[in-house]
């Protein structure tokens, strides 16, 4: 099982789901956290370096929060941290691992009503065949 945390009511809802099925299935279980990236370059005026490392230790620090959520079934857990725009993407982390149950915090779109959670990466990791990509927002089981 591969899980996507994003410090938000949405991932602690995604961890929870993960630490229940963790202990109820026996399965093996990966959390990711994504650093996203501002452009640097010459074009781009200022070196974007040190806000992109800062950026990242952000994010993994996020992941430890993730560890403490999961209790002791952070014992038997996989942490990783993905950079965006760098190998691996979410989609090739999860068609690598061969995962068969993504769970992505759930996002609302606020001016869709009922109904309007999402995630971005979703559409891409529908593509992997025989994954089960499940959107877990707060309060839903």
């Amino acid at each position: 099982m591969l899980v996507l945390y994003e410090q938000s009511r949405g991932g602690g809802a995604a961890i929870d789901l993960a630490r229940e099925l963790a202990e109820r299935e026996h399965a093996a279980l990966t959390v990711v956290g994504i650093a996203p990236q501002a452009p640097s370059g010459p074009r781009c005026g200022n070196s974007a370096l040190e806000y992109n490392q800062a950026v990242a230790a952000s994010v993994a620090q996020d992941l430890d929060e993730a560890r403490e959520r999961l209790g002791r079934a952070s014992e038997r857990t996989n942490f990783q941290l993905l950079i965006a725009g760098a190998e691996p993407s979410l989609q090739q982390f999860a068609q690598i691992g061969g995962f068969d149950l993504v769970l992505l915090p759930a996002r609302r779109r606020p001016l869709r009503g009922r109904g309007g959670s999402y995630h971005p990466e979703a559409s891409r990791l529908r593509l992997i065949a025989g994954a089960e990509i499940r959107l877990v927002a707060p309060g839903s089981r």
